[in-house]
């Protein structure tokens, strides 16, 4: 296995691109919460960036669905599947930028994945933060990257101000991924850097929480 890595430097902490999000209020004392996964909501926080956060459904990306040539929108609440009826059971953000080597050599595996992620239920959200020029990245950015490496069964989205930024740090090493119990929003994991395995394998972790949801 080979690790490839690219070094993102920022000065300043970058914009969450959080809206305004009011929690759903406590469950009442029938039990229908207890019953019915769904009956509270979306998640109550913390909300952050780390494992064992709850991923902010303030956020919101432009970019291209699986097998969709149209641009639309993306919130964390369309990901969210409590029940299952969405076939989601587990979610996977990798975090690219167009200069960076080792995103390339990722995104350029990811086509031989998708048979796996359809049959595991593991949804895969390709974020794209900076362009070749390093400036933040746009929805031609997600268009060019979507068709350069055919991410035909991947939703792939510009990300300009970076949501899942670590707290804390002045570098990250790209890509970063991310993975996301759909039942819970709950982030399970937190990478840097891109170990290159042949053939490629779905992220173990993913794997882990799909078969736990779907099985």
């Amino acid at each position: 296995m080979k690790r490839a890595v690219c070094i993102l430097l920022f000065a300043t902490a970058c914009s969450s691109g959080r809206g305004d999000f009011v929690p759903p209020p406590p469950a009442d004392d029938s039990g229908t919460q207890a019953n019915d996964p769904c009956a509270a909501g979306y998640p109550q926080g913390p909300y952050g960036t780390g494992e064992g956060k709850i991923v902010n459904p303030g956020l919101t990306w432009q970019g291209y669905l699986p097998n969709q040539t149209s641009a639309s929108s993306i919130t964390p609440n369309d990901l969210f599947d409590c029940d299952g009826s969405k076939g989601i059971d587990a979610i996977v953000f990798d975090v690219a930028a167009e200069w960076c080597a080792a995103c390339q050599s990722q995104a350029s595996n990811q086509p031989q994945l998708f048979s796996k992620y359809d049959a595991l239920g593991i949804r895969v959200v390709t974020l794209v933060v900076q362009d070749a020029s390093s400036a933040p990245a746009t929805l031609a950015t997600a268009q060019s990257w979507k068709q350069q490496y055919g991410l035909t069964d991947v939703a792939v989205c510009a990300d300009p101000s970076f949501s899942f930024a670590p707290i804390g740090q002045s570098s990250v090493d790209l890509p970063v991924t991310i993975v996301v119990d759909p039942r819970t929003m709950k982030i399970m994991k937190v990478s840097q850097g891109y170990v290159a395995a042949y053939p490629p394998q779905p992220d173990a972790e993913a794997v882990a929480i799909a078969q736990k949801n779907g099985g």
